[in-house]
């Protein structure tokens, strides 16, 4: 019984934190970073600012612990899809393309704060390495990837650094798009242009995406 008690105080505890997390994200998507204090993050989660102190002992604590579930949350979200997608890099580059633009990762107010800390990154170690680690993992996860396509495509002419930073860049154009013009943001025409990219490199794998019709979307998206 005193186990169980243990195990449910636990809970209790990871949930309190959980919705002290998701509160900053909310407070720092409408208010900034610089905007964004304890007791706006206790009005926003609806408890006393005793309760944030609680469980942050300091604002940076909370500030890095956001960081670092967005972190954890976005390689989550895009491992999923990938090992749901099936053996095939196409397939498996497609899924992360998805998942890069899926409203769980790629919202208005998540985006929001993703600019807010890499913003802060600059001056901030902690912040710097951990968006570094994240970056590198994703950039090694696609292009190994690409990697793949390239062999089994016989497109030894093509660097895969080259193509990978490529791909990446235009996600994080999308995602700038998203940023300043919200309601104007098509998540299938920015996936459909990042394919148009792709059907150029690859033509045999992602050539299926009509490229007027992208265009015109793209134009559309500006």
């Amino acid at each position: 019984m005193a186990s169980a008690g243990k195990a449910g105080s636990g809970d209790r505890k990871d949930i309190r934190r959980q919705q002290l997390i998701e509160a900053t994200i909310s407070v720092i998507g409408r208010q900034g970073y610089a905007g964004t204090r304890l007791a706006d993050v206790a009005r926003q989660a609806k408890v006393s600012y005793g309760v944030v102190g609680f469980y942050f002992k300091t604002k940076e604590e909370l500030l890095f612990a956001t960081l670092k579930w967005l972190a954890d949350e976005y390689t989550r979200v895009w491992r999923e899809a990938v090992d749901k997608a099936g053996p095939s890099p196409v397939s498996r580059l497609r899924a992360i393309i998805d998942a890069d633009f899926s409203p769980k990762i790629a919202s208005e107010k998540k985006i929001a704060v993703w600019y807010a800390f890499w913003a802060e990154a600059r001056t901030r170690p902690k912040y710097r390495q951990l968006c570094a680690e994240l970056y590198n993992d994703f950039h090694w996860q696609v292009r190994t990837l690409i990697e793949e396509i390239i062999e089994q495509g016989g497109y030894e002419h093509l660097d895969a650094h080259r193509v990978t930073v490529a791909v990446n860049a235009m996600t994080d154009g999308m995602w700038l798009d998203l940023q300043i013009q919200p309601r104007d943001f098509d998540r299938q025409q920015a996936k459909d242009v990042i394919e148009m990219y792709l059907g150029q490199v690859f033509p045999a794998e992602f050539g299926q995406v009509s490229g007027a019709t992208v265009a015109n979307d793209a134009g559309a998206m500006g």
